[in-house]
Formats: C-alpha cells, sequence, structure tokens
C-alpha cells in the first residue's frame, strides 16, 4: 500500500475544499451591498483586505485603498477625522467592537455617511491578528431622517424654527441656570394688516414677503438666541438670557428696523410695520402669554410699536421709543450742534486744537445732557449715522477755522463702538476728510478704552487703514478702564488724555501727584504724547506741566463754545499772542 500517494490525495483535496470555501466566501463578500475590510493592527491600520463596493461608494480603486496608506485619513470628513481616529485607536487598545457612523469625502467630492461596525479577530492563543469589519452606506437613510426633522421641526418657508420647536427651545432656555438676576426674555412680533397685502396682491406675494423677514429676522438675532415663525404672519425671538430689559428693547428696535425696511416683489414696493411685545420671566407657560398681551397693547398704543408685559417696564420702554423717535427727527430737522473746546500745547504755550462735542437742542427739553442721548443713540444704531454728520460738520469747521486764523487747527472728533464696527467707516472719514478738503494730520479720532472691548477684533484693522491715511488717533479717559497697556502696545495710538480723575486733587496732596507721576511716566517711556484733561486752575496747569504733559484741556483754557464763539475766542488768542 502507497501511503505516500494517499496523502498527497488528501492534501490536494484539503487544499481543493480550501479553495472552493474561500471562493465561496469571496463570491459572498462580492454579493453584499456593503464593503468589507480587514485592517492591520499597526499604527496606520495598514489595509490588507477591502472588498470591490469600495470603488462604486467612493471611486477610489481595491489597489489604491490597499496601496496608500494615508487614503483612509485624507477621505475622513474634517468634522469627524478626530473622533473616529480615536475610536479607532480605543479598538486597536482594548479590543473592544468598534461601532460608529461617520462621513467620507468621495473622490468627486460627494459626502458619503457610513456605518463602520468592526471586530478585532483572535488566534487560537487569544492574540489579536487584525481588524476585520464592514463599512455600510447609510447616506439615504440619513438624508431622508434630515428631511423629516426639518419637516417635523421647521417652517418650510422662512427656514426658522416652527412653533413645536421653539416651545422646546424655550423649554430648554428655562430650565439652564442662569447667574444672578439673569432672565429669559420672549419677543412676540405681529406683522400690521398683513392680510391686507395677502388680498391685494395675492398669496404669493404674501410668502414672498414672510421669507425674506424671515431671512431679515435671522440676522438680527444674537449669538445664542433662537427666531421661530409661529404660524401666519406672527415670529418669536427667544433670547436665553438677558441682564436688564433694556437688552430685549435694542432686539425689538433692531427687529423693527428690518421690518420696516421696504420689500421689493416683483415690481411692487412694499412698506411692512409691526408691533412687538416683550415678557421676562422663568416660567415657559407664561411667557408667550405675556408676550402676546403686551403685543396687543403695543398694536392698542398709538405711540409705540413695542411694549413690555410689566407694566413699568413698558412706560420706561414707551419713554425710550420716543426718545429714540426724537433721535431720529433731529437728525433731519437740524436740532444737533457741535461745541468746540480748545487743546493747547504747554511748551510753548499755544492753543494747537479744538475738540468737537455733540450737543442736542431739543425743541421743548432745550439742551440735552449727552449721557441722556449718547448711549441711547448708540444702542439703537443710530449713532452711524450722527456721528457721520459729526465727522462732515467738524471737518468743515476745521477748515474755516485754518483759514480764518491763517494757520493749522486740529480737530478731535470722538468715536463709538457701533461706528468702528460698521464696515463703511474709514469710507466716511475719507468723505469728510476731502468734502472739508482738511489734511487727514490734522483730524484726530478719539476712542476711550470701553470702545475698543466693545468694538472688538475689527478695530484693528479699521485703526491701521485710517493711521496709513496720516489720522492721528488718541486713547481717551487713560487709565480709568482695564485694558490700557495692552491697547497701547497693540494700536497705532499717537495721544493719551489722561483722565480728568487723575488731575482734579494733584494740586492738594501728594498721593494723587503720585498716581499721575506714574501715568506720565508710562506714556513718556512709550513715547506717547500726553494731554492732560480737567485742568482747571493755574496750580494744576504748572504741575502737569512740570511733569512732562504735552497738553491740556480743561475750563481753565476754555469752556466748549459754540462755533462762532469758539473761532472769535481763538481770533482773540492769536491777536494777543501776537
Amino acid at each position: 500500500m502507497d501511503c505516500g500517494a494517499d496523502r498527497t490525495a488528501a492534501d490536494s483535496a484539503e487544499e481543493g475544499e480550501a479553495r472552493e470555501v474561500e471562493r465561496r466566501y469571496r463570491t459572498l463578500v462580492e454579493q453584499l451591498p456593503l464593503v468589507v475590510y480587514v485592517d492591520a493592527l499597526d499604527e496606520g491600520s495598514s489595509n490588507i483586505f477591502t472588498s470591490d463596493h469600495i470603488e462604486p461608494l467612493l471611486g477610489y480603486t481595491v489597489e489604491e485603498w490597499r496601496d496608500d496608506p494615508d487614503l483612509f485619513v485624507r477621505t475622513l470628513h474634517p468634522d469627524d477625522r478626530d473622533r473616529v481616529l480615536a475610536a479607532h485607536a480605543h479598538t486597536h487598545e482594548t479590543h473592544e467592537p468598534l461601532s460608529l457612523e461617520y462621513r467620507l469625502l468621495a473622490r468627486d467630492g460627494r459626502v458619503v455617511t457610513i456605518r463602520d461596525e468592526g471586530v478585532i479577530v483572535l488566534n487560537e492563543a487569544g492574540e489579536p491578528l487584525y481588524l476585520q469589519g464592514y463599512i455600510l452606506d447609510v447616506t439615504s437613510e440619513r438624508e431622508l431622517q434630515d428631511q423629516l426633522r426639518q419637516q417635523a421641526l421647521f417652517d418650510p418657508l422662512t427656514g426658522l424654527a416652527n412653533r413645536a420647536f421653539f416651545h422646546e427651545q424655550l423649554e430648554h432656555a428655562i430650565s439652564i441656570r442662569k447667574d444672578g438676576d439673569q432672565q429669559t426674555a420672549l419677543v412676540f412680533v405681529d406683522l400690521d394688516e398683513f392680510k391686507q397685502i395677502n388680498d391685494q396682491f395675492g398669496h404669493s406675494v404674501g410668502d414672498q414677503v414672510l421669507a425674506t423677514l424671515g431671512d431679515r429676522l435671522k440676522k438680527v438675532i444674537r449669538a445664542g438666541d433662537s427666531v421661530a415663525r409661529l404660524g401666519g404672519d406672527e415670529f418669536a425671538v427667544l433670547l436665553t438670557s438677558v441682564n436688564e430689559p433694556a437688552e430685549a428693547a435694542v432686539v425689538a428696535e433692531r427687529l423693527l428696523d428690518q421690518i420696516g425696511t421696504p420689500i421689493d416683489v416683483g415690481e411692487r414696493h412694499l412698506l411692512i410695520s409691526a408691533s412687538i411685545g416683550i415678557s421676562l420671566g422663568e416660567s415657559s407657560a407664561e411667557l408667550l402669554k405675556q408676550a402676546d398681551a403686551a403685543m396687543y397693547r403695543a398694536k392698542a398704543h398709538g405711540d409705540a410699536n413695542y411694549a413690555f408685559y410689566d407694566d413699568d417696564l413698558d412706560e420706561a420702554a414707551l419713554n425710550r421709543f420716543k426718545r429714540i423717535a426724537e433721535l431720529r427727527e433731529a437728525l433731519d430737522q437740524k436740532q444737533f450742534t457741535l461745541a468746540y473746546q480748545p487743546v493747547v500745547k504747554l511748551e510753548p504755550f499755544e492753543v494747537v486744537g479744538i475738540e468737537a462735542l455733540l450737543r442736542w437742542q431739543h425743541p421743548t427739553l432745550g439742551e440735552v445732557p449727552p449721557l441722556d442721548f449718547i448711549p441711547l443713540a448708540e444702542e439703537s444704531g443710530l449713532i452711524v449715522p450722527i456721528g457721520r454728520w459729526v465727522l462732515n460738520e467738524a471737518c468743515l469747521y476745521a477748515t474755516r477755522l485754518r483759514q480764518t486764523l491763517g494757520r493749522d487747527v486740529g480737530i478731535a472728533v470722538n468715536v463709538s463702538a457701533r461706528q468702528l464696527q460698521h464696515p463703511e467707516f474709514v469710507d466716511h472719514v475719507d468723505a469728510a476728510l476731502e468734502r472739508a478738503d482738511l489734511p487727514a494730520a490734522l483730524l484726530t479720532l478719539e476712542l476711550t478704552e470701553s470702545v475698543l472691548v466693545a468694538a472688538g477684533d475689527r478695530v484693528e484693522l479699521q485703526l491701521t487703514a485710517l493711521k496709513k491715511r496720516g489720522v492721528k488717533l488718541a486713547l481717551d479717559d487713560f487709565g480709568t478702564g482695564y485694558a490700557s497697556l495692552a491697547y497701547l502696545q497693540r494700536l497705532p495710538v499717537d495721544i493719551v488724555k489722561i483722565d480728568r480723575s487723575f488731575t482734579a486733587k494733584i494740586d492738594s496732596g501728594p498721593e494723587d501727584l503720585a498716581l499721575l507721576e506714574g501715568i506720565v511716566g508710562l506714556g513718556k517711556a512709550l513715547g506717547l504724547q500726553l494731554v492732560a484733561e480737567g485742568i482747571e486752575r493755574d496750580a494744576q496747569q504748572g504741575i502737569v506741566h512740570g511733569l512732562g504733559c504735552d497738553g491740556a484741556q480743561g475750563f481753565h483754557f476754555g469752556r466748549p463754545a459754540p462755533a462762532a464763539a469758539a473761532t472769535e475766542a481763538l481770533s482773540r488768542s492769536a491777536a494777543s499772542a501776537a
């Protein structure tokens, strides 16, 4: 008996059976509607085997997938990459199964959402061999889920949250723990006489109006807040957290401004108005009801377009709304004027500039103090057109003064955070200088530390552009904020105006004098021009001069005066100096 021949036949049979098993397995893998893979357990998860379905799924061949060790990482969606790589590393380390969903980028740019399930295969000794798993395309299912979610939670016409989703957001906002006196605010918006648009022009025009308003309202809300269309012509804005009612009033004013901007539909020029109700509190059940009631109060009230549910707040809102309306009228009716206060050089003594100070001559209240209206103009955005008027008027006056005196006199203008944030602010300055034919070097823009903080990162670009034009920059009220040194190091500041709080008592005690000496020393070390504010007595002038201040400003040198009086005083000063 030939035992060797029997073993050879047996081996051949086993090999043939193994090949058949492999053929059946490969056929099964190729027929499965998914990608089967085997990856090595090395640092790069090198690919050992990938089934042919990878090519129609992502556009990369089996060979590319096997031979390019970085291909998998490159195809991971950037927003998912860290999470996926961390999950793979965890599976390699712990031998726990891999199970996650993420996105891959196909060769043609498509985003493919896949389900990745894998296990670590062990040998008989329990040692890990490789990671084996499958990738299943779930893109269609996720797109369908997203569509269903969109339909369930969002208004199809405007893309805003619908009533059901808004209630969820409201409940969540109420549940969040807030600090101190913070509250949740609800701003309820109802369009006035909107039914007339549908009746007169048809529902298609009405739908276009609503869609346009939806886009506008998205741009008004603060980060973290939300806006919804509750149905028909009703909208709501959820302010997750407010420190004071004025914050909600500012949002209401911005909403009214956006709604009141004309809407062009075809050849029609449509003007829309709205009534707004505001409620504040910590009860989701009451907020919407109270805001709705406040909206009807605003609709019935002829003097304001928004109202608070609370009577005291409503009175304050009404006064605020009236004052904003009066500010708009003041600009149109030329109620604003400028007063001019001299700025002097101390060595040799000479008036080298003037500061333009805004004044409001109210028709019934008389002169309104700046602190009573400038913050309101800032919050409402009216400071932008008002500030542009100030720039134009001040530059024109500086040119007239230059011609009258026959010499250069600088003009200083205060600038607000809203002006600095305006994308066309540099253009506004350019236009004012060009209109007045005033050299840029004669214009100084004064900014406080609080303005620089509020204006944000954009301020540096704006100020650098102005500096290149030759405009001078002054940091006003220096020493009263918390970021003086940081801004002096970052920004191209020419002049530092030392706040009056540091000069008020320098002639009455050594303590205040020591503090002023420190501030002057810092300014000198940074190579800045120093101007002491609030100088009212000879002794104060002598002290700041002795400390090394370059200039000074205050009642001692002249009070703010209208243009004619300021020109006359400067003319007399020039004549006496001659």
